[in-house]
């Protein structure tokens, strides 16, 4: 009986131990600035400068061409004030948030996917499929994404062509990064 004790002793303090050397998943960070509705910066006493996106959503940051279409220059232009508009309404400059990696992506934990529903919800970004690990919250985004453009909600009320060619063009892009991969 005490050597049962005894080595459950010895297990409970190796395993809290083990959580001691463990690097913490998340991070204590300050939100510095927000470049696109899925872009931004944010600083770590530890790490210093971190730029980050969004996990699977993507929002049009400049203008561009793809082989099926394009975004000039002056949309990118509008659609990037609205969606930074929004996204600065939802997110207040200078808090604190708990920032999570994953396959090199920094993105906002907890808040993260709340934010990324939200965005993709109110019609102010669009689904990306860079990761096929995350296929059942890329799937609720999805929806989400459908319903916001049926219903013309944000972006997609003034700039539904371009919302649909940047979605059309990172889908061939995550095509492309896939077959390399």
């Amino acid at each position: 009986m005490r050597v049962c004790i005894i080595g459950f002793m010895l297990l409970w303090i190796c395993v809290n131990n083990l959580y001691a050397v463990i690097a913490p998943v998340s991070l204590q960070v300050l939100l510095k600035s927000i470049y696109a509705p899925a872009l931004f910066s944010v600083y770590n006493r530890d790490y210093g400068m971190l730029y980050c996106e969004l996990y699977g959503v993507a929002s049009v940051a400049k203008a561009f061409k793809g082989e099926k279409c394009e975004v000039s220059a002056e949309s990118a232009r509008k659609m990037r004030h609205f969606a930074m508009t929004y996204t600065r309404n939802k997110i207040f400059l200078e808090q604190q948030y708990r920032i999570g990696y994953s396959n090199g992506w920094c993105f906002l934990q907890n808040g993260a996917n709340l934010f990324n529903y939200e965005i993709v919800r109110d019609g102010y970004a669009i689904v990306q499929h860079f990761d096929t690990i995350a296929e059942n919250v890329l799937k609720d985004l999805e929806v989400l994404q459908s319903q916001a453009k049926a219903q013309k909600r944000g972006l997609w009320r003034e700039w539904g062509e371009e919302m649909s060619c940047l979605k059309v063009t990172l889908m061939e892009r995550a095509k492309e990064v896939m077959e390399k991969e």
